[in-house]
C-alpha cells in the first residue's frame, strides 16, 4: 500500500510550519520551565526541523521522476 504523494507536501509544510513557530515563539524540551543546560539543543530544534522538511521534499521529488 502506497501513500499519497501529496501527504508528503503536507508533512513537511506542516513540520516548517512548526519550526517557524518554535523559533518565533520558544520551545523548550525540558517542560519545567528552568534551565537545565538544554538552552543549545533547544535553539537547535528549529534547524532539524527545517531539514526534515528539506528531506521529505527530495523524497516528494522523486515521486514526480
Amino acid at each position: 500500500m502506497g501513500l499519497p504523494i501529496g501527504l508528503l507536501d503536507e508533512a513537511a509544510d506542516i513540520i516548517e510550519q512548526v519550526a517557524g513557530r518554535i523559533a518565533a515563539d520558544g520551545w523548550s524540551v525540558c517542560p519545567c520551565g528552568e534551565e537545565h543546560g538544554q538552552s543549545v539543543s533547544d535553539t537547535k530544534v528549529p534547524g532539524v526541523m527545517r531539514s526534515d522538511a528539506e528531506f521529505i521534499r527530495k523524497i516528494r521529488a522523486k515521486g514526480d521522476a
